[in-house]
């Protein structure tokens, strides 16, 4: 007779070694929380707090960087305790119509300043706060300038400064923005025009939302049709904590419309960047228009009510990763960990990407007022363009922004630039420097 052994039970212990077990595909979940939450910065909740600004600038190229970058189903447990620190240190825990609000993530601060030039006179130096054009500026593409766009150094002084000119130490730029009130004439022109909503939120902003969580949306439909779960829930999670944060926001401070007088004459505002972001910013025009983008302009408007919801909505999101994982380790089956590991790996990359680049910036106001400074040829070839910035085109307080950018080899020829420019009357970076 003949004795067939039994490999059944031999080959069950491979496929038992081989297929890695329900803790394994937890202790990774928990590596990669780690390695995310360093990687996760406070910036997804400032997008929450404010969609208005962040998220109203939508189009193909930004929803498809949205869908890449911007979902919040990841480990931002960190981030969110970071941005709850920040809201305890201002007060904002106290009560209603307690704390300040500069500073956290409802409205940041820069911690730049900026010097005021009256007539030659000189003013102390004052916080920028959060000026969405010295934002927007940081967004501004280098322009190709044309030959006759240089600077042109005459005499001998051209000769003496042509061997210091070769060298390239670092491309900086210049950036000069005139700001007038806009004619009747300028808003029935073409120029380009960026509207910033302040009150309710704008269609725009909820399909910027829908953009950014497509990839949980489309998991979601497919864990639905092909294993009828109800943990498709877990990834629509941060779409609905984000609607209703959205449905809530809070309104902001409007722009102002002032009567100008002859007393609001044209004054100068050097804003003092960094060093390291290596540009120069000078704003000109009637202090009434330029000084509310650093006071209280798009100031939350205060409401308990919403600021609850808010801190809510905050605390539910940080908790999603913690949640999943939890989940994952212990009840999901094991083909639905795979697939919530595969999502949080996606996730986490995003997140280290859009920790190091302005990918995640192009659906706000500010690449909003990039793009149109940027529009036409003016701008490639001179380094000059036009828009108007208000709430409504036609509105009273409808600002007209002109830019005019100059570009330069070294930070002190930018800075010797700026400050000729801030002196002279003619308010022209060229004409400055061939009067001396």
């Amino acid at each position: 007779m003949n004795i067939i052994p039994d490999y059944s039970q031999h080959l069950q212990t491979v496929s038992t070694l081989n297929m890695p077990d329900d803790g394994a595909v937890a202790a990774l979940g928990a590596l990669l929380g780690y390695v995310g939450a360093e990687a996760a910065t406070t910036a997804p909740f400032e997008h929450l707090l404010w969609p208005q600004r962040h998220l109203d600038n939508l189009s193909w190229q930004s929803a498809a960087m949205a869908a890449l970058l911007m979902p919040m189903g990841g480990p931002l447990h960190k981030a969110a305790l970071e941005t709850f620190d920040t809201l305890h240190r201002h007060g904002l825990f106290r009560g209603a119509y307690r704390g300040h609000m500069l500073g956290t993530a409802f409205f940041k601060d820069m911690g730049w300043t900026y010097t005021m030039h009256d007539m030659g006179v000189k003013g102390p130096p004052k916080a920028v706060r959060n000026c969405i054009w010295t934002r927007a500026t940081g967004m501004l593409s280098a322009p190709q300038l044309s030959d006759s766009n240089t600077l042109v150094l005459p005499g001998e002084k051209q000769q003496k400064e042509a061997s210091r000119q070769t060298a390239v130490r670092a491309f900086i730029s210049c950036y000069h923005l005139t700001f007038s009130l806009a004619t009747n004439e300028d808003k029935a022109s073409g120029l380009p025009f960026v509207r910033e909503h302040v009150n309710m939120v704008g269609p725009n902003v909820y399909l910027s939302i829908l953009a950014s969580e497509s990839s949980a949306i489309i998991l979601a439909i497919v864990l639905l049709v092909v294993w009828n779960t109800p943990w498709a829930a877990l990834w629509l999670a941060p779409l609905t904590l984000r609607f209703i944060s959205t449905l809530f926001a809070l309104h902001r401070e409007p722009l102002e419309s002032p009567q100008l007088t002859p007393k609001d004459h044209t004054c100068d505002f050097e804003i003092h960047c960094p060093e390291s972001n290596g540009d120069f910013i000078v704003l000109s025009g009637p202090p009434p228009l330029i000084q509310q983008f650093m006071r209280h302009y798009a100031h939350p408007c205060r409401s308990r009510t919403k600021e609850i919801i808010q801190l809510a909505t905050i605390f539910a999101l940080g908790c999603v990763f913690p949640v999943g994982l939890v989940a994952s380790a212990l009840f999901m089956p094991l083909h639905l960990q795979y697939v919530w590991f595969g999502y949080q790996i996606f996730l986490v990359a995003g997140l280290h990407i859009a920790r190091y680049c302005q990918f995640s910036r192009q659906l706000s106001i500010d690449a909003a007022i990039a793009e149109a400074f940027e529009l036409g040829d003016r701008f490639s070839s001179y380094g000059e363009s036009s828009l108007l910035f208000s709430h409504k085109r036609t509105g009273s307080g409808t600002l007209r922004v002109d830019l005019k950018v100059k570009s330069y080899n070294k930070y002190a020829e930018g800075k010797e630039a700026v400050q000729e420019l801030l002196m002279n009357a003619e308010k022209d970076v060229e004409k400055a420097i061939e009067k001396r």
